[in-house]
């Protein structure tokens, strides 16, 4: 019996950086639902199949990649239930034109009829394909429109091949300390590229020395 599916979509950029971005989805109403083996298998399939958007692809360089999916099925309180995980047959590149830093990312911030920090989430895109304006370091309001409409076509698409094998689900806010599940009913992208706070995973940095004085 779970209550949630986190869907981790997990992709690479060069020199064998990997990334990831964790969507969670409530399932039913947030009640206890049998999740099997065959449903996991039957997700990670649908998920696997999914054509993703342009809108969300834009935003991510040439090398910068979708490779697969993994899915755990949980209770509120973190207890894994059940999981899978599996690549797609083929990676999905980035369109954007950018050439931006591993940890170049664009948010999208979740927000739900929950009071304060347990209402609300972020999800951090890759945006090693952005293009900035010159005279503000800003993505225009016409891509990040396009992007935004991309975040939104994908997350839903998700919601949509976990509903074809358990019935029921609905993007969540999920508050592991107060074991609580709150439906997203806005998404929010704004105009400044963030960086994502966390070290390299596996790319080797080349040094240039100069002695001194």
């Amino acid at each position: 019996m779970s209550q949630l599916m986190r869907v981790s979509v997990q992709g690479t950029m060069p020199g064998g950086e990997v990334w990831s971005v964790n969507p969670v989805y409530r399932l039913g109403t947030g009640l206890d639902v049998p999740v099997t083996d065959a449903n996991m298998t039957a997700i990670l399939a649908a998920l696997q199949a999914i054509s993703v958007p342009t809108g969300l692809t834009f935003a991510w360089n040439s090398e910068t990649k979708l490779t697969g999916y993994r899915i755990e099925a949980r209770m509120a309180d973190g207890e894994l239930q059940n999981l899978a995980e599996g690549a797609r047959g083929t990676a999905v590149p980035g369109t954007g034109t950018g050439n931006l830093p591993y940890q170049t990312s664009l948010v999208t911030s979740l927000r739900s009829s929950a009071f304060g920090a347990r209402g609300r989430g972020r999800l951090y895109w890759p945006g090693t394909g952005l293009v900035l304006q010159a005279a503000n370091l800003r993505p225009t309001g016409a891509n990040v429109t396009t992007i935004i409409g991309g975040v939104k076509v994908f997350l839903a698409a998700i919601e949509t091949a976990i509903e074809a094998s358990l019935g029921g689900a609905s993007l969540a806010v999920w508050s592991r300390t107060n074991a609580s599940l709150s439906a997203v009913q806005t998404l929010q992208v704004g105009d400044v590229a963030d960086v994502q706070r966390r070290r390299r995973d596996a790319l080797i940095e080349s040094y240039t020395s100069l002695a001194y004085p």
